[in-house]
């Protein structure tokens, strides 16, 4: 391999029922609701609405720094697959915990158009998505994976679409 490692930016997991920017906009319709209720007529609102709406402006807030964390890269790549030499690790989020598996632990590598299926010892299989890689990296993900099944003595297979 030529480096110790690598790693390959992953894009966001566009998983959830409510695309980004419809996200946004329901974070922004949020954020302007209590804005115009605090920017109002003091007199209309008792001081406990008050104090609901500054906490509802807060969340508000809140839910819109998250979305914006969870889907644009403002910390740096927090969606990624690395290789090293003797380890791939797969990271889904920001909030989702590194995912290491050592290569003396696997058997082989099953590379699908969209899976990357890993084989370990034990009889188990872990299925990384591959629909995260962007089109460009796809031929160096495959390079890569080879050069570590041929480091490491695995196995690897590869299927395309024409043989699914």
């Amino acid at each position: 391999m030529p480096s110790s490692y690598t790693r390959i930016g992953l894009q966001p997991a566009n998983t959830s029922r409510v695309p980004f920017f419809g996200q946004l906009v329901f974070g922004l319709v949020a954020v302007a609701y209590p804005l115009l209720s605090i920017l109002g007529d003091p007199n209309r609102t008792p001081g406990v609405l008050r104090y609901l709406d500054w906490m509802f402006l807060s969340l508000a807030v809140l839910y819109i720094l998250y979305v914006l964390v969870q889907n644009s890269p403002l910390l740096g790549t927090q969606t990624y697959l690395e290789i090293t030499p003797s380890y791939l690790v797969h990271k889904g989020g920001l909030f989702v915990g590194k995912q290491p598996f050592e290569a003396r632990e696997m058997r082989g590598l099953l590379l699908e158009p969209k899976h990357l299926l890993l084989r370990m010892q034990d009889g188990t299989s872990y299925s990384l998505n591959l629909r995260q890689v962007r089109r460009r990296r796809r031929q160096q993900l495959r390079t890569m994976l080879q050069d570590f099944a041929k480091h490491n003595n695995l196995a690897f297979e590869e299927r395309t679409t024409t043989e699914l």
